[in-house]
């Protein structure tokens, strides 16, 4: 599955995921005497955002949580700081590139499905979030500790390039692209997130809408060549694109 953002205002397990994967990794980073952390209640409610309601099932009970019935995400968040002390990775897979899943095959085939994951470094847990109505349910999956994602700066560099070569392939195609709806925004990064991991995670996130949504239609190709070209440039910016987001949430912030 492509890394998907909703345009109709409902729940995007993307945006949910990246939500939580930079709250939790705020948390993280942030708690010391010096910077207090926000209560469970607070934390939930940022993290569910305009959403109707979060929950979070653990049927193996690996975050220490009610096996048998869905559990409040306060509840799941404070479980989940006291497993995992070292940082939480965002995981946007796609079929031929797991993005750095490891296993198990259950876990990955959930978060190929889903299109996103939050994985502990650590702590052998990931989270897939669900999308159900208004509302997500977030299921904890047992995770092998997942590979080490590019950095932010490398990722930017890949994503560049990549940019670079497909603007100029779709130039020499002289094709026009067709109507753009609204764009969403990119989630609100929290402290200790700096200015300019924020424009990093704007600029991914806006191209990897309009490439999304420039794959919907053949953007005013004329022959089966130029469609096919057009595709292939445009999908080649995906990959990149969805790895500056990743890199971008689960970096840890750069040392003063």
């Amino acid at each position: 599955m492509l890394v998907s953002v909703q345009l109709d205002g409902g729940p995007d397990p993307v945006t949910a995921a990246v939500r939580l994967t930079t709250h939790l990794n705020s948390q993280t980073w942030s708690a010391g005497p010096n910077n207090p952390v926000p209560s469970a209640d607070v934390a939930a409610r940022t993290v569910m955002a305009g959403d109707s309601a979060h929950h979070v099932v653990d049927p193996d009970s690996l975050l220490g949580l009610n096996p048998i019935h869905a559990n409040e995400l306060s509840e799941a968040l404070v479980s989940a700081a006291q497993r995992e002390a070292t940082g939480w990775l965002l995981v946007l897979p796609r079929p031929g590139d797991l993005g750095g899943l490891r296993g198990p095959v259950t876990t990955n085939s959930a978060a190929l499905e889903s299109g996103a994951a939050v994985v502990a470094r650590t702590a052998g847990v990931a989270w897939i979030p669900l999308v159900i109505g208004s509302g997500v349910q977030w299921l904890i999956h047992p995770a092998a500790p997942p590979t080490v994602l590019p950095d932010p700066s490398e990722a930017e560099r890949a994503f560049n390039e990549a940019l670079v070569a497909a603007t100029r392939a779709l130039g020499d195609l002289d094709v026009a692209g067709g109507d753009r709806p609204e764009l969403s925004h990119s989630p609100r990064l929290p402290q200790p997130y700096d200015a300019r991991r924020q424009r990093s995670l704007d600029r991914a996130w806006r191209l990897h809408q309009i490439v999304t949504i420039a794959l919907s239609d053949e953007g005013g190709a004329l022959s089966s060549y130029e469609m096919a070209v057009r595709r292939q440039q445009l999908t080649a910016l995906l990959a990149p694109a969805a790895q500056v987001i990743s890199a971008a949430c689960s970096a840890g912030p750069r040392p003063h």
